[in-house]
């Protein structure tokens, strides 16, 4: 059942706002609006925040929610990108008896609507399928499409994969039948073969089913092969795009895969095929103007690091190791292709990761602090930017 709507065009209701992103930017906008008594609760606003304070003049709090501020609020939103202030946020209003709502996923009790205007329906996307395979992202559950959601709330079946959020079946009907039918490197719960068979069969049976995948179903998640045993089966099927875990999981490690004068190009790749290890066009893979994203990251230390440097590659272009990108747990290991195999192997690095190589790396300390490049990572960086020019 959907969270009932809370229409805040003339709420005088006392409203408390926890954390700082871009989500509280969003939602300060719309309360403004509505003419609701605001108070914000973030130890250190952005820039961009701060601003806002001080246009609405809202009763701003630098500090963490205490019981008290839930008490004096009829309502309470949490905005973190931080899941755990989020979680603190919730459990407050529901031990008080408060409504509360996820700005970050859209989950609670309410939804924020800014007048009777709504968005045109979107089409239905059972229409014209019997199957529908749909990308979760690479984690963070607020990464779904809206069209993933609207196929998630019709499906009669859903089979998830190992990287699947656990938070996204909740968007399924509480009748939906959930089955785990995940795989990770030498232990398949359900084999390619058998899946393939399970949709068919569950299909033919009437029922909508719904194959959700991490990351996105054409970008090594092997979608297109589900599809054709689909198609040659005789079942309509619809495919819904995902954020691929290479792009989501360099985003939220502020990695750009491009960057004027210093990448014009971009490989998306794996260390593993069907049969074992792949071989690449070697030389080509070590050139310095591009990035290198691939998949299956902690195998790939060990397989292409010393394969890049072989061919070219120079021992210290920057690289990056992310582990379970997007989610809270996510953590992000820098060094250089020469280094980061002993560097992640001291920090015990485990699936999944996802691996990112050439100077782009070098632009996460600059852009999260401004923090001026030195050593060799800024010679890398000086010599792409020089090539450009040239």
């Amino acid at each position: 059942m959907s969270a009932p709507l809370l229409r805040l065009s003339n709420t005088r209701d006392h409203v408390l706002v926890v954390g700082d992103s871009r989500h509280t930017q969003r939602v300060l906008g719309t309360l403004s609006r509505s003419g609701a008594q605001i108070r914000l609760c973030c130890v250190a606003p952005s820039p961009a925040l701060a601003d806002l304070i001080v246009d609405h003049e809202l009763d701003w709090q630098p500090r963490l929610i205490t019981p008290q501020d839930v008490a004096d609020a009829s309502m309470v939103i949490a905005t973190d990108t931080d899941a755990a202030i989020n979680t603190v946020a919730r459990n407050a209003a529901r031990r008080a008896g408060r409504l509360f709502l996820d700005a970050t996923t859209g989950r609670g009790d309410f939804e924020l609507v800014e007048s009777a205007a709504r968005p045109a329906a979107r089409d239905d996307p059972w229409q014209h399928a019997q199957v529908c395979l749909v990308g979760a992202g690479p984690g963070d559950p607020g990464l779904l499409t809206l069209d993933g959601q609207q196929a998630l709330a019709g499906a009669d079946v859903v089979l998830y994969d190992r990287l699947v959020a656990p938070a996204l079946l909740d968007y399924a009907p509480a009748g939906a039948a959930r089955r785990f039918v995940g795989k990770q490197r030498g232990d398949h719960a359900v084999r390619q073969r058998e899946l393939n068979a399970l949709m068919i069969e569950m299909a033919h049976g009437g029922h909508r089913v719904l194959r959700l995948k991490g990351g996105d179903p054409f970008v090594f998640g092997r979608g297109s092969e589900e599809m054709i045993a689909l198609a040659e089966a005789g079942v309509a099927t619809r495919v819904i795009p995902g954020v691929t875990a290479g792009s989501g999981c360099a985003t939220y490690a502020d990695i750009p895969l491009t960057h004027r004068g210093i990448a014009s190009s971009c490989q998306f790749l794996t260390a593993h095929g069907r049969h074992g290890e792949l071989e690449h066009d070697w030389r080509g893979l070590a050139r310095r103007d591009q990035t290198l994203v691939i998949y299956m990251g902690v195998m790939a230390l060990a397989h292409l690091a010393p394969r890049l440097t072989a061919h070219g590659m120079d021992p210290d272009t920057p690289a990056a190791l992310i582990e379970r990108g997007t989610t809270p747990e996510q953590r992000v290991l820098t060094g250089t292709i020469g280094s980061l195999p002993q560097i992640a192997a001291r920090h015990t690095v485990t699936a999944p990761a996802v691996l990112i190589v050439g100077a782009v790396v070098a632009l996460r300390d600059r852009m999260r602090a401004g923090a001026p490049l030195s050593g060799t990572i800024a010679d890398h960086v000086a010599t792409a930017e020089r090539a450009d020019r040239h």
